[in-house]
């Protein structure tokens, strides 16, 4: 997780969710390192489920935690401090949790039932006896990162991760019944599943709790990026200027060829009147650009031209909201000048 290898697209939104997925991925494997080709694992059956599903959730919730300190450049005390209160936290609320339903749900079936026995089985896989143990495991890692962070978004977390529990739950249900031939509408009418195979539904499990609650829960905030803006014209290629100011305080940027006083400076014969365009950002990080010149000022994105050039009948300039990527094309008489607007990790400043 480095904010320099994020670029501001709509990949960002998925990098927490790959990054607590691949963090599923090896608790899982790690575990099954320990059961199967090493021999180590020295427990019952019984402790099989809560090993697992404790060593998911340490992971995910640890990435996600560890992931935000990377991206926020925090201090290497206190990445440790966040990171083992973290862990310890999902640990205990997934430990917790998995008793509460384990040792609860005998308790609410008839004495001697079938049901009962299947229950206490603890070999029985069937999502009919541990559907709940997903759901209480994502929200204790939801749980655990929103005390992290110090009750930041608790709707996202909480829910985030109930739904990250869910999702974990049915891909592990999902791969986890008959063969991998059957039939896709057999499976849509009769409600069978996809494969019969525990290590790849164990597998499946770990990788989409993860992905989803790196999804749901937190995810690379914009102020983390800040706008410039970028010549694309000969003259000046590659000249840019940052937009926002050290303070994150409101700000704005004026071109122009006017001699002084004038952020980015362009030359005349390009088309660039004295006092041509401005960009500003306000508290909240939102970007405009207004035409403050009677030439040619048309902002060009995708399927859209949006002309901004001064008109004298209204009080004020006309502005557009901007997002990265747009570029405004400043024209007078024969010259015309190309500026791109873009968003850039703000350590770049």
């Amino acid at each position: 997780m480095n904010i320099y290898l994020l670029p501001y697209t709509a990949f960002r939104h998925l990098a927490m969710a790959l990054w607590c997925a691949g963090a599923g991925l090896l608790a899982w494997w790690a575990v099954l390192c320990l059961m199967v080709p090493l021999g180590l694992a020295s427990w019952g059956a019984e402790w099989d489920g809560p090993v697992l599903l404790c060593s998911v959730a340490v992971a995910i919730t640890g990435a996600s935690v560890a992931g935000e300190d990377n991206l926020l450049r925090s201090p290497l005390r206190q990445r440790a401090l966040r990171l083992a209160l973290a862990v310890l936290l999902s640990l205990a609320l997934t430990g917790l949790g998995y008793a509460a339903w384990t040792f609860g749900l005998p308790t609410l079936l008839p004495p001697e039932s079938p049901e009962l026995i299947n229950a206490q089985d603890v070999s029985l896989v069937s999502l009919s006896y541990r559907a709940g143990l997903f759901p209480l495991m994502g929200v204790a890692c939801g749980v655990a990162a929103m005390v992290v962070r110090r009750f930041e978004d608790p709707v996202s977390h909480v829910f985030g991760g109930l739904a990250s529990g869910l999702f974990g739950g049915g891909l592990w249900y999902l791969f986890n019944g008959t063969n991998l031939s059957t039939d896709f509408y057999e499976l849509l009418l009769n409600g069978t599943t996809l494969g019969k195979d525990l290590y790849l539904s164990g597998a499946m499990f770990a990788g989409g709790a993860g992905f989803s609650f790196g999804l749901l829960t937190w995810g690379v905030p914009d102020r983390l990026y800040a706008g410039w803006l970028r010549v694309l014209t000969p003259t000046r290629f590659a000249r840019r200027i940052p937009v926002d100011a050290l303070d994150g305080a409101a700000k704005e940027r004026f071109l122009g060829h006017f001699p002084r006083g004038l952020d980015l400076w362009l030359p005349v014969q390009d088309g660039v009147m004295e006092l041509h365009l401005s960009v500003a950002v306000n508290e909240r990080q939102r970007y405009a650009a207004r035409g403050l010149s009677l030439q040619g000022t048309t902002v060009h994105r995708f399927l859209e031209r949006i002309d901004l050039r001064y008109d004298p009948r209204r009080p004020a300039p006309l502005e557009t909201e901007l997002s990265s990527g747009d570029r405004v094309v400043l024209s007078a008489g024969e010259g015309q000048t190309v500026v791109e607007f873009i968003m850039l990790p703000r350590e770049e400043r």
